[in-house]
């Protein structure tokens, strides 16, 4: 059974895509050993089974001075690096900048060399590292000078932002650049579509990460209230700023619906198939949404909902469908909506599956 570790610095509870990876490649000849954080947002945590242990320490808060995060920080990475000599893996998987330290210096002290593979949740482009935290973009020099070279696997999350990545780095071996899309479980397209009313009021919900600065759901929120109850709509977020929060808990409207606790993963097709339509509200204010085609486009659809997305989204373009359309969130006033979705909530006829689209990524693990 080949050993594989596993780094992923950020909360795996927050990103899906890791947690449907363990989930289907732990039932395959593999066995994972992974280095995470604990979540500090109060969801449910994704625990060992048979063939994936995990390690976790505490995630640093940007509540903490700044001496207590960094410690953290070490504290973490000295754990991880401690941790990938005692393990001795066949294969390193990490995930995003954040987690480069520990693997860029197991490979500088360890006689037996493991094979390398990257994944990146999000495009980061030169000006991101270049004007973020300072720390991660001193990790992404180890990333330049030494990990890409020896990468044999480098995924990003679409074919768009392959091919900003390689823009970025033309240096690199184009084939070993892959694209790995974040589909929902296979599970998820078998769960009995709920009957829907084709009347109004047509029910729309969102689900995710939500921002005055970054959203069109203020826009979208004042939108509603003007339709005078031939639309409803639910918000289900735990992850948001303060401002955020307080302006929706402020909204005064029996049409819209705040659940400041969000769902949990696995409970999404259970919630929101009963919705008409599923909304993604990013404004795509960077290269990384601009170009991006995020997790809620393909749970949306696996459940039968019609999806309204930003026309500035380039990244969801190539998905457009009757189901699928784009809107301009800045303007809604003309938008005929009565028209523009099935009411009766067919599937979408094509679909985006975890297991098929990952299964790349576990036969090269697996190899």
């Amino acid at each position: 059974m080949k050993k594989i570790a596993i780094v992923h610095y950020l909360p795996l509870e927050f990103y899906p895509p890791i947690t449907n990876l363990l989930e289907i490649a732990s039932k395959r000849d593999l066995k994972f050993k992974v280095w995470s954080t604990h979540n500090n947002k109060k969801r449910k945590v994704f625990g060992n089974t048979d063939n994936v242990n995990i390690v976790r320490n505490y995630f640093p808060s940007v509540k903490e001075k700044g001496w207590i995060r960094l410690f953290k920080y070490f504290y973490f990475n000295l754990k991880c690096l401690m941790g990938l000599v005692f393990y001795s893996p066949d294969k390193v998987l990490y995930f995003e900048s954040y987690s480069v330290w520990p693997v860029y210096w197991y490979l500088k002290i360890c006689f037996k060399k493991p094979e390398i593979f990257i994944h990146y949740h999000e495009y980061c482009s030169k000006d991101w590292y270049k004007n973020g935290m300072k720390l991660v973009n001193f990790y992404h020099k180890y990333e330049l000078e030494t990990l890409y070279n020896l990468a044999t696997w480098i995924s990003q999350t679409n074919l768009d932002r392959v091919k900003l990545f390689l823009k970025d780095h033309p240096n690199i071996e184009p084939s070993k650049v892959k694209a790995l899309p974040n589909y929902p479980p296979q599970k998820w397209s078998g769960f009995k579509r709920m009957k829907t009313s084709d009347k109004l009021p047509i029910k729309v919900v969102y689900v995710g990460a939500i921002s005055l600065k970054d959203t069109y759901i203020k826009e979208f929120c004042e939108w509603v209230v003007k339709q005078e109850g031939r639309v409803i709509f639910d918000i289900y977020s735990y992850n948001l700023h303060q401002n955020t929060l307080e302006y929706l808990k402020g909204v005064e409207s029996n049409y819209i619906n705040f659940f400041e606790h969000g769902i949990e993963y696995d409970q999404i097709p259970e919630i929101i198939n009963g919705y008409h339509v599923g909304v993604i509200l990013y404004k795509a204010t960077t290269i990384n949404y601009k170009y991006n085609a995020p997790n809620k486009l393909f749970e949306y659809l696996a459940v039968g909902l019609n999806v309204w997305y930003p026309k500035v989204m380039m990244g969801i373009h190539p998905f457009g469908s009757s189901k699928v359309i784009s809107l301009d969130f800045a303007n809604l006033g003309g938008f005929q909506y009565e028209k523009e979705i099935e009411l009766e909530g067919k599937k979408d006829s094509q679909i985006y599956v975890a297991e098929e689209a990952l299964n790349p990524l576990i036969n090269e693990l697996e190899r």
